[in-house]
């Protein structure tokens, strides 16, 4: 049985396409999304000062470079002061 022209373009086309579904992940990687405990905080360094901000709530925490516990405030608004709690 012969194959004709038009059934070996559909075949390849249909190689190529899942071809390009299999591949894909390896040149587009999705980025890790962490889902526990502490997802959505994020960290800072500066200076012998380890801050770590909540993006959900707003609430900072800060740390000295021997993990003492410095201050925890609450960002309400961007350019605003901040409710401080010190050594609390």
């Amino acid at each position: 049985m012969r194959i004709d022209r038009y059934t070996k373009t559909i075949l390849t086309i249909i190689a190529l396409l899942l071809a390009v579904i299999v591949l894909k992940p390896l040149f587009q990687p999705q980025p890790a999304m962490a889902d526990g405990k502490y997802a959505g905080v994020q960290f800072s360094y500066s200076g012998g000062n380890h801050a770590f901000f909540d993006a959900r709530s707003g609430d900072v925490w800060e740390y000295g470079d021997n993990g003492q516990f410095r201050q925890h405030y609450k960002v309400h608004e961007f350019g605003k002061d901040h409710d401080r709690d010190h050594g609390h």
